[in-house]
Formats: structure tokens, sequence, C-alpha cells
């Protein structure tokens, strides 16, 4: 049961890197005025995107070929992996405020993370996508973790625990 749980988490993340990384992508590619602190903000998520993408292909890999399956390797990936999309999701949560994208934008500031394109309307949806995207990818790479690190400690953690044959009697 608990094999079929990781292996769904490891297609749901998948998909929602699959999803967000096209829609940074897309915000990157459409990006010609913004700001350089929007452009950063930005940059930031699609490196987490990146290292999302390592840690997703190494668990799936892992979970099919058991000679890769390292459980300190997928422990260290499924940290780090959490970790930042964690800080990216609260970072470009922050950079765009809670805003709806149909409404006037004028009162925003000039370095506002959804300026910097023709249509502004669109950007603000694509990164509001992103950010949605981003809070479910940390809830799945959390739970990513758990599994992870019940397979360190029963594996290959540092703690080990006697067999039979080394309990005295």
């Amino acid at each position: 049961m608990q094999n079929i749980i990781h292996s769904a988490l490891r297609l749901l993340q998948f998909l929602l890197v699959l999803l967000t990384t096209a829609l940074i992508g897309n915000v990157i590619a459409t990006n010609w005025g913004a700001a350089g602190s929007a452009k950063a903000a930005v940059n930031f998520i699609m490196f987490v995107c990146a290292l999302s993408w390592i840690a997703v292909l190494y668990g799936l890999i892992s979970h099919f070929v058991s000679a890769a399956a390292m459980p300190i390797v997928a422990l260290a990936l499924d940290a780090a992996a959490t970790l930042f999309t964690f800080i990216g999701a609260v970072v470009l949560s922050a950079k765009l405020t809670a805003v709806n994208c149909g409404s006037n934008f004028h009162n925003k500031p000039s370095d506002w993370v959804a300026f910097g394109g023709n249509d502004t309307e669109k950007h603000c949806r694509e990164i509001q996508a992103s950010v949605v995207f981003l809070w479910f990818l940390f809830a799945a790479f959390a739970a990513s973790l758990f599994f992870a690190f019940k397979a360190f400690r029963g594996r290959g953690g540092s703690m080990g625990r006697p067999s039979m044959s080394q309990v005295g009697v």
C-alpha cells in the first residue's frame, strides 16, 4: 500500500513540475520589460523547477530500477526540493500579492512581478496558477520526504537494528 501511495506521489509531482515549468517558462519567454526584482523571482522559480525535475526523475528511476535506489540520495533530493519549493512559493506569493487579475493594475508598484509583457492580465494569471501548483508541489514533496525518511531509517540509515543472530541468549 505504501508503495502505491509513493508511486502516486511521484506521478503527481511529475505532473505539477511539468505544469509549473511550462507556465514559468512562458512567463520568462514573454517577459521583456520587467523590473530586475521581478525577473529574479521568476528565474528563481525556474531554478526550483529544475531542482524539482532532478528530484522527481531520480525518484521515478529509483522506484522502477531498484539498483539505482539509494535512500540517502532520495532523502537529500526530497529535502532540498521541499525546502526550495516552499521558499519559491512564499517568494512568488509575496511578489504577486493578493490580486484580482482582471482588475485595474494602476495602483501596483512599478516592480510588480506581473508587469513586463504586452498582456499583464495573462502574466498575472500564469503566475497565480504557478503559485497554486507550487503549493501543491510543496505538499507532495513534503509527503514524499516522509516516505524517503522512512526508507532511510529502515534500510540505509545510520541506526541499524541487530538481527536475531546478534542478540545474546
